[in-house]
């Protein structure tokens, strides 16, 4: 695989990032009830939390879309954001097994955790490209 194809595949993993952590946070913002009585959740009492966790979905998306639209952000960022995905995913995976068994909160451990991953490849990928050329 070229430079110019792990950049692409790159830009494309880092935008469908984005557009999950958006859609994410919308949702966690609106909490619409027949979406939460599907993936297994309750109907929130108190919003506040939960929104908030959707402010930060969204804001975290603009970041995954700013990495794909410029390599800087990327290479300042990739640390972090590959951080970030860890982080929820140890924490949604331990949620799933010690406090609530939701299908949806695995899932999403597992795709944070896949995600994750792939960054990292991907920064690695890119730090060896640079330290070589």
């Amino acid at each position: 695989m070229t430079e110019a194809d792990r950049v692409r595949l790159l830009v494309i993993i880092l935008w469908m990032t984005a557009a999950h952590s958006f859609f994410t946070g919308v949702m966690l913002f609106l909490q619409p009830a027949a979406v939460l009585r599907w993936t297994g959740f309750a109907p929130v009492g108190e919003a506040f939390f939960p929104a908030q966790g959707g402010v930060f979905h969204v804001l975290m998306s603009v970041l995954y879309a700013a990495a794909a639209l410029r390599r800087t952000v990327w290479r300042l960022a990739a640390a972090f954001i590959i951080f970030v995905k860890a982080s929820a995913a140890l924490f949604l995976i331990a949620y799933y097994v010690f406090a609530s068994p939701v299908w949806l909160i695995l899932l999403s451990g597992v795709a944070d955790g896949m995600i994750a991953v792939i960054l990292a490849f991907f920064h690695g990928e890119g730090r060896r490209t640079y330290a070589s050329g």
